[in-house]
């Protein structure tokens, strides 16, 4: 699991609608009243995100709930393709850790890199994330794939394990159009990050239903939805504003867990 959830355990349920200033000048028109993700409130955490007059995040803060604690603070600053985020993780540190992102010409996410290692991101022809390479400090590299089908992910796997997503179940028999563009991977993703917001074209709807196992021998790529059992799988629930912009989402995993969405 950690290799798996090491980048996206950290954030993974928005991008595209806040990416660099080429994409957005790409799509002015469809981004004329595209809200902004301003405030998310979960069980432990709430963030905060904070945008410039060309609707870059340019920062991030998150707090514990019961404390009223600042918990993680990220200002990003931008010249051209790259950005440089400067992330602080106690209250009182002074002393940032630095990543270096850099953006290909589209404005996703094409390399990260940091002390212990460098992301490298590949897109299809559609701009969808197809892979993630994590270029170790020991020379090893570890690689997540991704699969889409008709505009959606279906599934995400390396050589430990594989997510499959549906956007239609007992609950939900018609797919939800996703007019927020977020992203979301996995249920055990939080806010506390940003690069996510760059990482190329996301579902066309929004995920209802989610299945996680664990695998061997890197056999991944070759385990198909059919072969699971259904009844293990997770499901959503979510409320939607006046806009089609997803405002709460619940799921269980032995626990109920909720999510709270604000948008401008």
């Amino acid at each position: 699991m950690k290799k798996l959830l090491n980048f996206f355990g950290v954030i993974a349920l928005v991008a595209g609608f806040a990416t660099s200033c080429k994409e957005e000048e790409n799509k002015d028109d469809e981004n004329d009243h595209q809200k902004k993700l301003v405030k998310v409130v979960d069980n432990i955490f709430t963030y905060e995100f904070n945008y410039d007059n060309d609707g870059r995040c340019v920062s991030l803060y998150s707090y514990i709930n019961e404390k009223e604690e600042l918990y993680y603070k990220g200002i990003h600053k931008y010249d051209g393709n790259t950005i440089r985020i400067e992330s602080y993780y106690t209250k009182n540190a002074k002393d940032p850790n630095i990543t270096t992102v850099t953006l290909n010409s589209k404005g996703y996410l094409e390399s990260r890199e940091f002390l212990s290692g460098k992301f490298k991101y590949e897109y299809d022809d559609q701009g969808h994330l197809i892979a993630e390479y994590h270029h170790n400090t020991d020379g090893s590299v570890d690689t997540i794939k991704y699969e889409w089908e008709n505009g959606n992910l279906v599934k995400k796997y390396d050589d430990m394990y594989v997510f499959f997503y549906k956007y239609t179940n007992s609950n939900y028999s018609s797919p939800i159009e996703n007019k927020s563009r977020f992203h979301f991977f996995d249920p055990y993703s939080s806010f506390d990050g940003f690069y996510d917001f760059l990482l190329g074209e996301p579902s066309k709807n929004i995920l209802v239903s989610l299945y996680e196992t664990v695998v061997s021998n890197g056999s991944g790529g070759s385990v198909e939805w059919d072969d699971l059992d259904a009844e293990e799988e997770l499901q959503y629930q979510w409320v939607l504003d006046k806009d089609g912009y997803p405002v709460k989402m619940q799921y269980e995993d032995g626990s109920v867990q909720r999510r709270e969405l604000y948008w401008e």
